[in-house]
Formats: structure tokens, sequence, C-alpha cells
């Protein structure tokens, strides 16, 4: 559970601008946490702006003075949605947030005399960047017995406030704060940054900087403060008690400034009490969690510019719950891991993260298979919802098979399993997957193939030379005598692949799974035909006779006993010439590589532009929308091959592109492969035999 934050587009060197922006963020949960941001005259915001949202990761943009068509393009440049602040709580994903006076907080005892504390409303800008401010609408809306205000009347009550953490700032990040940080931040010196004559450019950096602080995972206190304190009587003994923290570090504080000089920022120090630190960098003691605590005096060293806090976050306040999800449709109940109070009325952000959403593709149309109003975010998928006590969600979670089937329609003008798509799906179970990874057992598949009719014009070119192209009536008498021709049939001793020991328990795998039979075979001394006679054939439990001729004759044998020979299933016998047994092989590797996948061996496509295409496998592993070609001869793998296929993978939007073989891919191949799939950012999966079967 978590609010939807923002970032404020203000024109560039707008106080009235960065003042509203304030304003706003102090009427919303996690406000200190929504950075600002100057936009230029050209529409360009700065590096440092720039480095601040990526680090932030707001849920939206909101146009406070920009002119539109500026706003327009910083928002744009950013990847956000923008609003206009007129309408931030009214539409748009930044509007799923709650008033801080919403948010409960354990122990919170506060009245008129001690309210978290605010700009007055002709106070300096730095008073509203350190403690936060209202309009007068918004501090009227706060009503009775609600969040309680105080607005500072000098200087040295901001600072006091910020010390304290009884700001109206510190108060929106209330049950707000990391879940989750790489690298994990540790405790750090305290970050104080130096204002003077109240720059706008110290109030923003400043501004920023808090908003990246960790809240949750490491301590790293912010102070903003003016150059000049002498008035406050005690003043640098405050400040001194927020500095006894554990010494684990040194120096005790960095000083920061965009505006005051070398000079300005020593002479701070030394008002403040602080010495300048023996070593120029930070560093870290190796001492344990009980650790002695810092004691005077304090030291000091000079951050310019100010330093950005960057590390890896997500934000939300967790729960965990078991639900069931035997069925599609899941309802999810759980109470809100946020406390609120009873007067809470607002919106939020609900993310959900579990093992049924890992395998599901972070994409949007799969999202709004869950639900009409989700979206993905940080892996997890996110929903709109109204801040209650008691959550109750309808979820509608996709099989891998119907996210594939919605993601493919997306990019195409239509598709339909391919021919040998549908070989491949009535030939994939878990025995076969598991056979066929086994040694030896593709290759007997290949050697008990029969030739067809491209096998057999390849080794009749091979006969003839390159040199002399096979013509048409020789394609046509191969087509036609592979047609006629038996099925192949081989014993273990005559299968030519391993020992004969290997080559049996190859062969029986084979059998095991209803890819081939036994059988005996017939020698016939008068035509000269040698045939298969399957063991669960009639003429198998018979004399023997010749099939063709009908002589009598004997069964083959060696050293006195019978042969036993072995014959593909004729539906494998075609499957494999038509390369569809290396897809049901490559399927089986990506079963085994992923913990969820759902591969369809083959698919016919027809682009929005008209163009068709074949993709050998397409579906979905962990989450990877997966596209790919698949070859029995890796020498197939040509470069204009292999630019249509990595095309052919783009077009549908995949993260991985399989390019697999069953014979060795040359390093070439390879690397053409490797420099396309780079160039479209695909990730490349390179599979030959041996890596099929692990």
């Amino acid at each position: 559970m978590l609010p939807a934050r923002a970032a404020y587009l203000v024109s560039e060197g707008s106080r009235d601008g960065v003042r509203r922006a304030i304003q706003e963020a102090s009427t919303r949960w996690a406000g200190a946490c929504e950075p600002i941001v100057q936009a230029s005259a050209d529409g360009t915001i700065t590096g440092f702006s720039r480095s601040v949202l990526e680090n932030a990761r707001v849920d939206g943009a909101v146009n406070v003075d920009v002119p539109d068509d500026r706003a327009d393009k910083v928002a744009a440049s950013l990847g956000l949605d923008l609003v206009p602040i007129a309408a931030i709580d009214h539409w748009g994903t930044t509007s799923f947030t709650s008033h801080p006076a919403g948010i409960g907080l354990g122990g919170e005892t506060v009245d008129g005399s001690n309210g978290h504390v605010i700009a007055a409303s002709d106070s300096p800008l730095w008073h509203a960047a350190a403690a936060g401010d209202l309009s007068p609408e918004h501090e009227a809306q706060l009503g009775l017995g609600s969040l309680v205000v105080r607005r500072a009347r000098f200087d040295y009550e901001v600072v006091e406030a910020q010390l304290w953490g009884h700001t109206l700032q510190e108060r929106t990040t209330a049950a707000f704060g990391e879940n989750w940080a790489s690298p994990a931040p540790a405790d750090s010196p305290t970050v104080i940054c130096v204002v003077r004559e109240d720059s706008i450019e110290d109030c923003v950096a400043f501004w920023n900087t808090r908003a990246l602080r960790p809240l949750r995972y490491g301590t790293v206190p912010m102070y903003l403060m003016p150059d000049d304190l002498t008035g406050w009587t005690s003043w640098p003994k405050a400040l001194h008690r927020t500095l006894q923290r554990p010494d684990q570090f040194t120096p005790d504080v960095l000083l920061t400034t965009v505006t005051v000089d070398d000079d300005g920022l020593a002479e701070f120090a030394r008002r403040a009490g602080l010495q300048p630190a023996p070593d120029q960098e930070v560093r870290r003691s190796s001492g344990s969690s009980d650790t002695k605590m810092r004691t005077a005096p304090y030291t000091w060293l000079p951050r310019t510019p100010i330093p950005l806090v960057g590390f890896d976050r997500k934000y939300g306040e967790t729960t965990e719950i078991d639900v069931p999800t035997l069925r599609e449709h899941t309802t999810l109940r759980f109470t809100n891991p946020v406390p609120l109070k009873s007067s809470a009325v607002g919106r939020t952000l609900i993310r959900i993260a579990g093992e049924p959403f890992d395998p599901l593709p972070k994409r949007q149309a799969v999202a709004e298979l869950i639900n009409r109003t989700a979206t993905w975010q940080d892996g997890a998928i996110q929903f709109t919802a109204f801040l209650m006590r008691e959550c109750r969600l309808e979820l509608t979670i996709p099989t891998l098979a119907v996210a594939s089937e919605v993601l493919v329609s997306a990019q195409t003008q239509s598709h339909q399993v391919s021919e040998k798509g549908a070989i491949g799906i009535g030939l994939i179970s878990e025995d076969v997957n598991a056979a066929l990874a086994e040694p030896l057992v593709y290759e007997a598949v290949r050697q008990l193939t029969t030739p067809r009719a491209d096998a057999l014009a390849k080794k009749m070119q091979r006969l003839f030379g390159s040199e002399a192209p096979l013509t048409d009536e020789q394609k046509q008498f191969a087509a036609q005598f592979a047609g006629r021709s038996e099925q192949v049939y081989r014993s273990a001793a005559r299968l030519g692949k391993g020992s004969a020991d290997n080559a049996l328990t190859a062969l029986e795998r084979l059998v095991q799974i209803g890819w081939a039979e036994r059988g005996l075979e017939t020698e016939c001394g008068r035509c000269g035909l040698d045939r298969f006679i399957p063991l669960s054939s009639e003429l198998a439990k018979r004399p023997a006779r010749c099939p063709v001729c009908g002589m009598s004759t004997g069964f083959a044998q060696a050293g006195g006993a019978l042969v036993i020979n072995y014959r593909l299933d004729g539906r494998i016998d075609h499957a494999n010439d038509q390369g569809v047994v290396a897809h049901v092989l490559t399927v089986g590797f990506l079963s085994r590589r992923y913990k969820q996948s759902w591969i369809t061996p083959g698919v016919d496509l027809v682009f929005g532009d008209g163009l068709k295409r074949e993709a050998d496998l397409f579906g979905i592993c962990d989450g990877k929308l997966v596209s790919g070609e698949v070859k029995m001869d890796g020498g197939s793998f040509t470069d204009e091959q292999i630019t249509k296929d990595i095309d052919t993978s783009a077009r549908l939007g995949a993260d991985l592109h399989v390019m697999a073989a069953t014979s060795p891919i040359a390093s070439e191949a390879r690397s053409f492969a490797q420099g396309l799939c780079d160039e479209k950012k695909i990730e490349l999966l390179l599979l030959d035999l041996e890596d099929l079967r692990r």
C-alpha cells in the first residue's frame, strides 16, 4: 500500500511556483518525497533534476506554472503522464493519494500549542522548503480534530522543528518508506544545506535531496538552515544534541550549498561549533550495533554540489497473505497495513506480487486481463483503490496460454498454429521431453527417419556435385521415389550411433514413449526384398513368409538368435522429416530451463502490413515473451535467415529470441545473431544438440 507520488514542474526561477508546489505536497501523503523540477525556457531539465527523477520513481508529473507546450515536452521526455495542478486531486494516477491527516501515527499527541510546524504566509521560501506550507484554503480544510499545524514566526523555530522531526513535511512521511533498497543505504553523516539570501536554488536542491533520503534503511538526517543563526540563544546546543549518534562514521556533518562560498561555509561551521574533519572523505567504522555514541568536538566536511542520495528502492507498507488461486477468478481480502484514522478519506495505490504473477509477461495487455484498471509497476500488479481498513479485490489470473494469445493478437493481423505446430503440440508431453533429453534418443529418431524428397534430393546433389544443379525432372524423380520408399528400420547393432548396448537403450526408450515399435525382418530369396514385420502383427506369430511375394522364408538372425529391429511410428517418421521433433526437443529444454513456460512449436503469422511469417517457437518462459527458429542443420542459419528470424521476434515484441539447431551453429552465425539482437535489445539464446539435452 502506498500513495501515488508526483513530480512538480515549475518555471525556472519561479518562487511562486516552487511555493505552490510545496503547499500542494504538504497536503499529500509522502509529499516530502515528491521532487520539484524547474523547467528551462527551452523545455529541458538539468542533469541533476533528471537524476533526482530517475531515483525518485514518481508516478506522474504535475504542471504548476509552466506553459502548457513546454510542460508537455518535459513530461514526454520523462515518460510521465501530466496533469495541471488544479486537477491533481481529481484525475490521473497522481490523484491516488490521501491527506496526511488520514494516516494514523501511534502515540501522536498534538494540539494547538505544539502543532506540526509550517511556514508563515509571508515567510522566506526556505521556511516552506524546510517545514512545509499550506495555502489558506488548505489550512481551512483541516477542520477541528484533524491534523494540527502551527505557523513558525522566526528562523530558529523552523530549525528547531526540523531537529525535533516536528514539521508538517516530516509528518507527510508517516507510514511511508522503502520496503526494499539496493544497495542498502547505511547510516551517514548529517547533511545541512546552508542557504543565503533565501536562494531558490538552495531551497529546490535541498527539497529534492531530502526527497531521496532513506526513510527505513539507513539514517541520513537532512536540514535546511540559513547561513546566520546568531539570534538563536540555544544554538548550537540544539544541533549538538542531534549529533549524538552511533560512532560508525566520520565526519559528523556534511555542509552543502549552491550559493554560499567556502569562507561562508567555514564561518557557518565555526558558529555551529564544528571542527574541520581530519580526513577529506567520509569514512565508516566496522563497529557493531552497540558502538559508543559520538561526542563533541563534532567535525564537518564541505560537499558541493549537494550530494545525490542514489540507490534503487521500492516504496510501500507491506503485508503477506496466503490466498488459494486454484481457480481463474480470485478474491483477495486483507487488512490495510497502513494505520488509518477513523475519519480517513482518500485513495491509494495497491501493488500485489506473488507466485501467480511471476510467470506472466509484464505487459499492459496482460495487466488488463487481471483487472481492467491494473498496470505493472516494479514487477508487481498495481491497482488504484479507495483507502480503506479492510480491502477486497477481484482478480482474474490468466493462464500462460491465454496471456500468450492476447500478446500475439496485439502484434498481428491474424495468426494460427502452423501445420508443424499442430503436429508438435500432439507430440509434447513430460515423458517425451524427458526421453529426448537422454543420450542417443534423438539420434535414434534421426537414423530411423525415412529419407523424403528433400533428403534424397540433397544426396543426389552431392553425387552429381554442386557444379551440376538438379533439374526439375530430377527433383520430381526424387519426390516420386521418396514417396514410395519403405519406412526405415534398424536393429541396435545397425543403428550406427554409439555402442550396440547404448543404442538398444535409446531404441527401447522410444518404444516406451510410443514413438517406435519392435519387429522382425524377413529375408526373401525369391523377390530379394527385405521387410519389417511388427511383433504385434499376426505375421510375426506364424512361420516366416515374405509379405511381398508370399514365399516361405525366415526371420533374420544373428548368432543363432532372432534380430529385433525398430521402426518409428508413422506420425513420428513424418514429424521428424518435417523437422518437428527438433521443435519438440527445444520446447522440452525450455520447460526444464524455466520454472513456468508455455510454448507453441509453430505459429503462422500475418502482421499488420500484410507480411507473412512463421515462428517455430512462440510463447512465454518465466515472464519473458519468447520467439525463435529451430533448424535440424545449424548450417541453415544464413545471414538472410537470421535477419528474417530476428525481425519476426522484434515484430512480436519478444524479450527472448531462441536460435536452436540439432547440429553445430557456426561462430560467424552466432556473432551475427548476437549483433542483431543487441541492436534490437532482445536477449539471444543459442542452442545446439548438447545444450538442448541439458
